[in-house]
């Protein structure tokens, strides 16, 4: 199953000792909610916040394709992750390309 499908369907994809999942956030007290993406790091044995800017959609669902859609820009090097841990931001890039690969 391709990684973007898989993390759309199921919330989360698990890689080369990470496992990104897809999330909701209202940390200033909104009634709305915006899509996050954590990364857990086996290595560093805590979850990390991706601190990329994600668009929200109109519906959980858009919401949930921009944030495929910010983690596809990261494969192609168009943006750098913001997870301040860069080995865990490195990790994670590698382990997408890898994954694009197949």
């Amino acid at each position: 199953m391709d990684w973007k499908r898989k993390l759309l369907e199921e919330g989360y994809i698990e890689l080369d000792g990470l496992r990104i999942e897809l999330s909701l956030d209202n940390t200033f007290m909104d009634i709305d909610y915006i899509p996050r993406i954590l990364v857990y790091s086996e290595e560093t044995g805590r979850w990390h916040v991706l601190r990329n800017a994600i668009p929200k959609g109109r519906t959980l669902e858009e919401s949930w394709n921009n944030a495929v859609k910010v983690l596809e820009m990261m494969v192609r090097g168009e943006v750098k992750p913001e997870l301040e841990a860069p080995p865990v931001e490195r990790r994670l890039v590698s382990a997408l390309r890898k994954l694009e690969m197949l």
